[in-house]
């Protein structure tokens, strides 16, 4: 009898063990969803999710360039803090039914397409660019997909007006009261699906009521050239556009713009305007991208020259505080050679808090490949940092492989404990049933089977210290008076 009790105890212990290791191998062995590289994909921030939806990857096929678009939905979680080497990525794709393989699609946020969700902006719109049919190849006819990021449901707006042509290489933004705005672009093959088709470049301004679902067309006088490529971006009521490529003389091929001739759309009077930014003297470039920092500036990465060579100065910024606008060259500093990016385009940039966040793109250099990385510049002081610090956060940033283990070491505890509380409670049990002999000694003595284990030792968790505090300038008031655009045209 006494020794099938020590074989049920230690048959007991074996069981937890058994259960606690693969338990922590579960854990250590879990691996989270990582993006494939990617460029020209669609970037959105809400409510402290940066959702990415699409993109595409090309190679070349025997003189061929063949493309690769991606049906993909995903977001980067930037309510925590998270190191470039670990984001925190949830995907999307497989349970809300992404409609269309995309790329070179603009986004942007707005209403939502039903009138019970017009209560915040907190729809994703899904606008022109390379739209497959998931599962086909068909290219499909709509201009406009919504996600409802509060239902997690894609949806088909219906709208009302003359809205563009399919098009591609168009940044849109939107204001505060649901209106996206949607300049130039260009249609080709790529768009049409026809071999046979010709570039054609825009110029016109539509505009997508979200709260209305209806297109409008802004005003065309004064309108800069048609374009595409370029940046857009909202400054109170002023709508910056910087740098892309505009047609030549023949209509057909292209030029790049000169970057300093920066044309503004004013979305109150609906009015085009022109400034020409003085200050450090920067290279032209398309294919780039722009936030608005929290000190004013426009601070633009990346981008392509002529001949398809990354653009001199990949980090510059736009001071837009006072006329004329200036531009800037700023000197960085890197924590890390990791947090360096590669020069880069057809890439997103997106703020969020102080950092700016450049996602995916195009390695312009002589390898051209896709990007699958993060990058983060602390916009208070022009450095390239590997730790997005949110302010919502209280504890520091902690790996994937060390919460694996913390969390394997808690469930061993948990385990532990419980077997030790089931086993104690056997124990009072036999000693209630089988009270001490001379054969069966009392379970106060030494020689006690509870005391042939080791007692497990409470683990208390390292604790921290962060001394890193954030800071915002304040953000100066300023509304400049722009010059009529054909004022400046021919200066």
């Amino acid at each position: 009898m006494f020794s099938h009790r020590i074989y049920n105890i230690y048959k007991l212990h074996l069981t937890g063990f058994v259960i606690l290791f693969f338990s922590f191998c579960s854990f250590k062995n879990v691996e989270s969803f990582v993006p494939e590289a990617r460029y020209a994909h669609s970037a959105t921030l809400v409510d402290k999710k940066l959702y990415f939806v699409g993109g595409q990857v090309s190679e070349i096929n025997q003189g061929q360039e063949l493309f690769h678009l991606y049906g993909e939905l995903f977001y980067l979680d930037v309510s925590t803090s998270f190191d470039i080497e670990s984001p925190s990525w949830t995907d999307l794709t497989a349970s809300k039914h992404v409609p269309v393989r995309n790329s070179w699609a603009a986004s942007s946020v707005g209403f939502g397409s039903k009138p019970a969700n017009n209560l915040d902006k907190s729809t994703i719109y899904l606008i022109g660019g390379l739209m497959y049919i998931t599962n086909q190849n068909a290219i499909v006819t709509d201009i406009v997909y919504a996600f409802d990021t509060k239902s997690q449901q894609w949806e088909l707006p219906v709208t009302n007006g003359t809205g563009p042509n399919r098009r591609r290489e168009v940044q849109a933004v939107s204001d505060n009261i649901g209106k996206i705005y949607y300049f130039g672009g260009k249609s080709d093959y790529t768009t049409t699906g026809s071999p046979a088709e010709n570039v054609i470049r825009y110029n016109t301004m539509n505009i997508l009521d979200t709260v209305q679902l209806s297109w409008s067309i802004g005003s065309m006088i004064d309108a800069p050239s048609p374009r595409e490529g370029y940046s857009a971006t909202l400054f109170i009521n002023l709508i910056i556009f910087i740098g892309g490529r505009e047609n030549s003389n023949d209509g057909q091929s292209f030029h790049l713009v000169n970057i300093s001739q920066i044309p503004v759309y004013d979305i109150q009077s609906s009015k085009w305007y022109l400034t020409i930014a003085g200050g450090a003297n920067v290279s032209h470039r398309y294919y780039h991208s722009a936030i608005l920092a929290p000190n004013d500036l426009i601070i633009v990465y990346g981008g392509t020259s002529e001949r398809d060579l990354p653009a001199s100065q990949q980090l510059i910024a736009l001071n837009i505080t006072s006329l004329p606008y200036q531009w800037i060259a700023p000197t960085t500093s890197y924590l890390s050679l990791d947090a360096i990016p590669p020069p880069l385009s057809l890439h997103s940039s997106t703020l969020v808090e102080k950092y700016m966040i450049i996602a995916f793109g195009n390695i312009t250099n002589a390898t051209r490949s896709a990007s699958l990385n993060l990058y983060l510049l602390d916009t208070t002081n022009w450095t390239w940092v590997t730790t997005f610090e949110s302010s919502n956060s209280i504890h520091p940033v902690i790996s994937i492989g060390v919460i694996g283990t913390i969390i394997g070491i808690a469930l061993s505890i948990i385990i532990i404990i419980v077997f030790t509380v089931l086993y104690v409670r056997a124990r009072k049990k036999s000693n209630q049933n089988h009270p001490p002999t001379k054969n069966s000694p009392p379970s106060s003595s030494r020689n006690s089977i509870s005391n042939q284990f080791s007692i497990p030792q409470e683990i208390i968790s390292g604790t921290y210290d962060d001394a890193r505090t954030s800071y915002v300038r304040p953000r100066p008031k300023s509304n400049p008076l722009l010059r009529s655009y054909s004022t400046l045209a021919n200066t």
